[in-house]
């Protein structure tokens, strides 16, 4: 009896161990699997290639006409690691949380370097409104967000040459 007893028991713990570690790999398994979604304005590699080609026409003459640098000295792509993007991303936002704006997106904008005779580059700039009561949740604004007071990230790594895969 006392044998069936310490059976009984051992078997107990046994199925709690299995239970828990079922559970936990459950866990891992449902953290490892990330959900998205594609975002409107995904294109086609080829569509991609379309685009960058008609801007490479139409800025080639444009570059050579004004007496410009040479249009092949130009960056025409621009690189951001992953990891700087994520992390200027989340800096983004946590300044704009401490300057008391909702950061909702990114503007793209196109510039230039005066000190590098026009080298063209791009930055990113954040665009949110400001908060106006901690107590309301509703937003009542309409229209385009606007640039908010954060500083935008600039300095990726340009590159030449088409979009080709």
């Amino acid at each position: 009896m006392k044998h069936f007893i310490t059976l009984k028991k051992l078997s107990l713990c046994v199925c709690a161990c299995l239970f828990l570690l079922n559970c936990s790999k459950d866990e891992q398994e449902s953290e490892t699997q990330t959900s998205f979604y594609i975002p409107e304005g995904v294109i086609t590699t080829d569509e991609a290639q379309d685009l960058n080609k008609a801007w490479q026409e139409k800025n080639a003459a444009l570059f050579n006409k004004a007496g410009a640098s040479k249009f092949e000295n130009q960056h025409q792509s621009f690189w951001w690691s992953l990891e700087d993007l994520r992390n200027y991303l989340a800096y983004a936002e946590q300044e704009a949380q401490d300057k008391g704006y909702t950061m909702d997106g990114v503007r793209v904008y196109l510039a230039a370097y005066p000190e590098k005779d026009g080298q063209n580059t791009l930055f990113f700039a954040p665009t949110g409104r400001e908060n106006y009561s901690k107590a309301s949740t509703i937003n009542f604004s309409f229209g385009n967000s606007g640039n908010i007071p954060v500083s935008p990230l600039n300095r990726g790594h340009g590159g030449t040459g088409d979009y080709n895969l």
